[in-house]
């Protein structure tokens, strides 16, 4: 089951303040992005339990799609790569351009 509730003031389904999926209720805490297509809106929310969900609000059906979900904690768990580089460390324009001779 996925019901969403919303915060409606001048439009339909303004704004998900909650949703149920599998007989569990999350609260929205923050609504991090939003974007419209074609007859639907997206909104990308974190919850309660500190997940992040995209919910997709289909205009012409009055109905509610969720699409995914991402764990933020996790993804700092994901495994290095073969070359043993980790992926979401800041690199220094050093290491960009080894080659600095061509720098004034």
């Amino acid at each position: 089951m996925f019901k969403v509730e919303c915060y409606t003031g001048s439009k339909l389904q303004e704004n998900p303040v909650a949703f149920i999926l599998r007989d569990s209720r999350y609260k929205v805490e923050e609504i991090i992005d939003r974007w419209y297509g074609e007859g639907s809106s997206y909104f990308k929310v974190k919850a309660d339990d500190e997940n992040i969900y995209l919910l997709k609000y289909y205009k012409r059906t009055d109905h509610w799609e969720w699409v995914f979900y991402q764990n933020p904690k996790r993804m700092n768990s994901l495994p290095y790569s073969k070359s043993g580089m980790d992926p979401f460390r800041k690199v220094g324009w050093e290491e960009m351009d080894p080659d600095s001779r061509y720098l004034s």
